[in-house]
């Protein structure tokens, strides 16, 4: 058997073989993965450490023996490190350090010329500490953070059968007490039979472990891989779930929206197509009578027809994207159209009151403007439910008023402001970030759809003009509609 089993070539298979594994790993493996990169370092390390040990006799003792040794126990180290990374547990670092530290400096006194320990003992060392390091090897494997898989158990196992022989080489030496029985001129590896064996099994679980670190981790990068592909595709299903449960959403939205809006547009075109069908039966009874036409029917039906005007005035300036062709107004001629159609939807008890400054010129849209002035008016006359005053009030302004909310273009320079003022409870503190929204109303039992102040917005975006709201609680609101000025000549 010792002759079959020749101790120089089983050295030179396992540094060789040890040494090229690593290489291979470090060059071709994932140059960012610590373990990886580590595990690589301890074969190659441990290859080295190896070949110095068969050059004992031809290079220093020192050289061969302890530098040898201790890079050899240094690769063992980093396999280690290499375990507790891969298995998560950074705790284990340390330990390994103290084994490494500890392993190092009992074999390098004990191999020291001062004490030069006898062979048996330093191979003792060695032995103890190798089967150390594969119980700790065992230790770390026995705790990982993910499932359990073959490949995982037959690394435990190499580690496990590793830490076996050398602790069954150990006792033996142990038993012995004596190394020149079966120690050849390879000491660590020794010439007799159960040395032998020995060490062919040595070289074996270490080639065995080598692959084996390396499939379980292309196993876990295959399983993150797939993992990720899964969480993304449940990822990329779930973001197209979302956007139909939001299209759903929009769409129903929508519906709401123009159900809303055509609720309100259809209650506005309903009084005014009754209040024509009743000027309509008063005319033609009259004629039927052979009587004369009153000017009362007449007057009704034409205040029905401006409101239809305003009416188409407003959605147009909700409708259109273009800019309107604007034009010089005269807006004492404006505020008196909006005041006469006004005059025929006040109660009784409320009063209108007018306050124009002559010769005012704005450039402007005359249908819009009429739409959003009588909006803001019949606004001013909802709010006062109990009654009060109305007032339309021009001026010209050199600079804009102070108010709670203000929308359109900044303004700055001379300009024309148009003045409604109504003697209401005011408008809340909460209501005001929301007063030109659409389908957004205060108003009672759902007299209002909530669209008048979004015209009026609508108006005030599309012709260049602004508006400033003041209002205080149980004292009244103001809305100023503010228009560039033009000088006349």
């Amino acid at each position: 058997m010792a002759d079959f089993v020749d101790a120089g070539t089983l050295v030179l298979m396992l540094s060789l073989g040890t040494m090229a594994f690593g290489a291979v790993v470090l060059v071709a493996g994932n140059a960012g993965d610590l373990a990886t990169r580590l595990w690589s370092a301890g074969f190659l390390m441990g290859g080295g450490g190896v070949l110095l040990l068969l050059l004992r006799g031809q290079i220093p003792s020192v050289v061969s023996i302890q530098v040898g040794n201790t890079i050899m126990l240094g690769g063992v180290a980093c396999m280690l490190c290499a375990l507790a990374v891969y298995t998560q547990r950074p705790r284990m670092l340390r330990v390994v350090a103290l084994w490494f530290l500890g392993s190092v400096v009992l074999f390098n006194v004990a191999a020291s010329p001062p004490i030069l320990a006898p062979l048996h003992a330093r191979v003792l060392i060695i032995a103890g500490v190798v089967s150390l390091s594969q119980l700790l090897a065992v230790i770390i494997l026995s705790a990982v953070q993910f499932q359990t898989t073959r490949l995982l158990n037959v690394l435990r196992f190499s580690h496990a059968a590793l830490g076996v022989a050398f602790a069954a080489r150990f006792l033996f030496i142990l038993q012995t007490h004596t190394a020149s029985d079966y120690l050849g001129p390879y000491p660590f590896i020794g010439s007799s039979i159960p040395n032998g064996l020995f060490f062919m099994a040595a070289i074996f679980i270490a080639f065995v472990q080598g692959p084996t670190f390396m499939m379980l981790k292309k196993e876990q990068a295959d399983k993150e891989a797939f993992e990720a592909r899964k969480q993304l595709a449940d990822e990329v299903a779930s973001r197209w779930a979302e956007r139909r449960l939001q299209a759903a959403r929009l769409d129903d939205a929508r519906a709401g929206t123009i159900e809303h809006f055509a609720r309100g547009v259809a209650h506005d075109a309903n009084n005014i197509i009754g209040v024509l069908q009743l000027g309509y039966g008063q005319i033609i009874d009259q004629v039927r009578r052979r009587q004369k036409v009153g000017a009362e029917a007449l007057k009704r039906m034409e205040t029905a027809l401006n409101q239809a005007r305003i009416t188409t005035s407003g959605l147009m300036a909700l409708g259109g994207k273009e800019p309107p062709p604007l034009a010089d107004v005269c807006i004492e001629t404006v505020v008196d159209e909006v005041a006469s159609m006004l005059e025929s939807t006040l109660p009784t008890n409320i009063r209108l009151e007018l306050a124009t400054e002559p010769g005012l010129l704005a450039y402007t849209h005359r249908g819009f403007l009429i739409s959003a002035l009588f909006n803001l008016a019949s606004n001013a006359r909802d709010a006062m439910p109990r009654g009060g005053v109305l007032r339309l009030t021009t001026q010209h302004r050199d600079r804009l008023p102070e108010g709670a909310v203000r929308i359109g273009t900044p303004l700055s320079g001379s300009v024309v402001d148009i003045a409604i003022t109504d003697q209401g409870a005011g408008i809340e503190p909460e209501a005001l970030g929301r007063l030109f929204r659409p389908m957004f109303t205060t108003k009672e039992h759902h007299d209002g759809h909530g669209y008048g102040l979004y015209m009026v917005q609508g108006v005030v975006d599309r012709t260049g003009a602004a508006l400033v709201v003041e209002t205080a609680l149980g004292q009244g609101t103001t809305m100023h509609f503010l228009i560039r000025e033009i000088k006349r000549g």
